[in-house]
């Protein structure tokens, strides 16, 4: 029992430190005259039920097996929506819990799919708040987790682990030090974006919501970029009503999970409909913070079949699958095979369940994908780049929810809890 005090003292931490975060929204309302209760009563409420774990939990013996890090990671990440919900559910925009829960797990998971209708005309607390969500979901609550955890003598190494259970990586150590350090790059680069959208004619408060929001890795596909573009020029007919930079920009956004969107893409055609989906379930590079199954995972892939055809042509032949300089086992290769099987089972699952609740072909299966790869907006007139997801049922939404935090923790730290064996051995 005492490694589960050890649990809910780490995430009352994270509440009260979820509710001092309030404070900006708070100054938000002050500087352009929107104050009301809701960020007030949200934040006295978070920093209540953190201070109730906290002091509950004194006791625990600041150990950690396996399980309950796990557990942590998972609870950690459902705590913040639930609680970083309570500013929506008090907030004039007359959002019920599903919706406000729906929106604060696609801030946190940095999905940034949204349920609000005329983002322009929300109040302004409202949407740095949905900034202020991203920004800890991409960096923030993971890494505060792993500093505190070091400090309450806490297996850190462990949660990190968990953040990319397939990597292969040797996990380094001082990971205080390395994590004070990404914590210092994230703000510089979200500083740096900030100045420079204001410098190309953003507004200060756009400028840093903007910024707040975006991926700190840039991962150009330029197969993707030039394909789309000639297609486009074959469709179009002309050279001169195609802009590159439109191609680019989306192609971009898509494959990172950023979210953003310059233009209808719906209106493009069939085919850059399939290429978008298609870059959703691909995603960004090992070790980034976006999602979707990862670069190395399909060049892994990749190779493994390249291997079974060489096999099946010489089959006394020895080959060995290397990625760089690297030799790649055979349980490794499992992981990783494993995970791309149990990624598109579920996004199947996903898809079936969007399926049953009345939506359309292209809506339900996009919807599963930009969930579980958490890339933002969907295909279609509903949830497309000019749609949103409020006319969505509450089941939808909540399927979509739970597709969101699997693809943020990556499937795996999440199913584990659901297996009994798992936790006979502890």
């Amino acid at each position: 029992m005492s490694n589960y005090k050890t649990v809910f003292f780490t995430l009352g931490i994270l509440q009260i430190i979820l509710g001092l975060f309030m404070i900006f929204p708070i100054i938000i309302q002050f500087t352009f005259n929107e104050l009301d209760s809701s960020f007030i009563s949200a934040g006295i409420i978070c920093v209540i039920f953190g201070m109730l774990f906290f002091f509950s939990n004194l006791d625990h013996d600041k150990k950690l097996f396996l399980p309950h890090t796990f557990l942590l990671t998972a609870l950690s990440w459902i705590s913040i929506a639930i609680f970083g919900s309570l500013p929506f559910i008090f907030s004039n925009l007359d959002l019920s819990f599903t919706d406000s829960f729906f929106e604060s797990m696609s801030g946190i998971t940095t999905t940034g799919s949204t349920v609000i209708t005329n983002l322009n005309e929300a109040p302004k607390a409202i949407l740095f708040w949905r900034a202020i969500l991203q920004w800890l979901g991409g960096i923030g609550i993971i890494v505060m987790a792993i500093t505190l955890m070091p400090i309450m003598n806490v297996g850190g190494m462990q949660l990190l682990k968990i953040s990319d259970v397939h990597t292969g990586e040797k996990i380094l150590p001082k990971s205080k030090e390395i994590i004070i350090r990404l914590i210092i790059i994230y703000l510089f680069l979200t500083i740096t974006c900030a100045f420079f959208y204001k410098i190309f004619g953003m507004g200060y408060f756009d400028s840093l919501t903007h910024s707040m929001t975006i991926k700190t890795f840039i991962k150009i596909i330029i197969f993707s970029i030039l394909l789309l573009f000639l297609y486009l020029i074959i469709k179009k007919g002309s050279f001169v009503e195609i802009s590159l930079r439109s191609v680019y920009f989306n192609v971009i956004s898509i494959l990172t999970g950023t979210g953003y969107v310059t233009k209808d893409f719906d209106q493009w055609g069939n085919f850059p409909l399939v290429l978008f989906l298609i870059l959703m379930f691909i995603g960004g590079c090992a070790g980034s913070t976006a999602c979707g199954i990862k670069i190395f995972r399909v060049q892994l892939l990749y190779f493994f079949v390249i291997n079974q055809l060489k096999k099946a042509i010489y089959p006394k032949g020895v080959f060995v699958i290397k990625y760089g300089k690297n030799n790649i086992n055979d349980k490794f290769m499992a992981s990783v095979i494993s995970f791309i099987y149990l990624y598109i089972i579920i996004f199947f699952i996903l898809t079936s369940i969007l399926s049953l609740t009345g939506l359309d072909f292209i809506t339900a299966i996009s919807g599963a994908a930009t969930s579980i790869s958490n890339v933002g907006p969907g295909l279609g007139e509903i949830i497309g780049p000019n749609g949103n997801f409020s006319t969505l049922s509450n089941p939808s939404k909540w399927a979509l929810s739970a597709g969101m935090i699997l693809g943020r923790l990556e499937l795996f730290a999440i199913l584990v809890l659901f297996i009994p064996s798992f936790w006979r051995k502890f």
